[in-house]
């Protein structure tokens, strides 16, 4: 008892002093306003399986609303916040994901409120590849009393790759239009492909050959 009386009253007045700071700082920090901000971050599709792609009308951004003291949020941007859904365990067909504050990485003292869309819907597909033929797109016509009397390309065929639905479909690929402006001979030019959907890719990019022969109609 001598002991614990004499730590009570020893500096007495100094511990009534800390006490008074600690109750102060303590209203202070327990009374602090706090704000809230959104943000407009981008969705990561991380660890697609190999051979599989996203196809569908994917989302790419999200909203994250975060919840903190003025003094965190004042200088958080869309650079310190990333959003995350990892595929590696997905396999082929449509899929439904929730989103959740778990799919966020935010700073320190920053609270992850809710993210917007609550849910993101994409499809998984085989990647394939497989080569089509090349067709020249011809407009307009040779002069009058000429013909075109036949189209010679290099290469002919091309390779491609993209998602298994969109190759199941595509059964060439055309060159861009190529104008004859009424000519009366034979000409050669290099033009590119046509391609005719944004996720079927070209296993090599070359400019292709075309010779076009004009003949008198016969």
């Amino acid at each position: 008892m001598y002991r614990a009386r004499r730590w009570l009253t020893h500096n007495w007045s100094l511990k009534i002093v800390s006490l008074f700071l600690a109750t102060l700082l303590w209203a202070a920090v327990s009374t602090e306003a706090t704000s809230e901000i959104g943000l407009e971050v981008p969705l990561e599709y991380r660890n697609i399986p190999s051979r599989l792609e996203i196809t569908g009308d994917v989302t790419n951004m999200v909203e994250v609303r975060l919840r903190g003291s003025p003094n965190v949020l004042k200088d958080v941007t869309a650079k310190d916040v990333s959003t995350t859904i990892d595929l590696s365990k997905m396999r082929i067909g449509e899929k439904i994901v929730a989103l959740s504050p778990q799919n966020v990485d935010a700073p320190f003292g920053a609270e992850v409120i809710r993210v917007n869309p609550s849910s993101v819907r994409f499809t998984l597909e085989r990647t394939l590849s497989k080569t089509v033929p090349i067709v020249p797109s011809l407009v307009g016509q040779p002069a009058d009393g000429y013909e075109v009397n036949r189209v010679l390309l290099v290469p002919n065929a091309v390779e491609v790759e993209g998602p298994e639905s969109r190759l199941n479909s595509l059964d060439s690929i055309a060159t861009i239009p190529i104008r004859l402006d009424r000519r009366q001979s034979s000409f050669e030019q290099t033009t590119d492909l046509d391609v005719p959907d944004p996720q079927i890719r070209l296993q090599r990019i070359a400019p292709v050959n075309v010779k076009i022969e004009i003949l008198p109609k016969r």
